[in-house]
């Protein structure tokens, strides 16, 4: 598929899903309801439950990115360690 017609096919898809998430906010009918929500109920729980998901999982990958990453060797020690590589690719 040519990058034109990705384009086209992506920019018909989100304005129906604007269409639609409008009609679901404020014009669908209050009688239909799904676990005693309405409609546009969960128009607004969903995004709201996506956002605060991703935020906890962003937080979440950094607090595990901090857990496992070695800390850094002192500044003594960090020189004495290129002193001993230098030493081995001269010998």
């Amino acid at each position: 598929m040519r990058d034109i017609t990705q384009g086209r096919l992506l920019l018909v898809l989100s304005f129906m899903t604007m269409a639609f998430y409008v009609w679901a906010l404020f014009f669908s009918p209050r009688e239909i309801t799904f676990l005693d929500r309405t409609i546009s109920d969960w128009a607004l729980l969903i995004p709201v439950l996506i956002i605060v998901f991703l935020f906890l999982v962003v937080v979440a990958w950094i607090g595990w990115a901090m857990a496992t990453t070695p800390p850094e060797l002192p500044l003594s020690q960090k020189a004495q360690n290129d002193n001993e590589k230098e030493e081995k690719t001269t010998n």
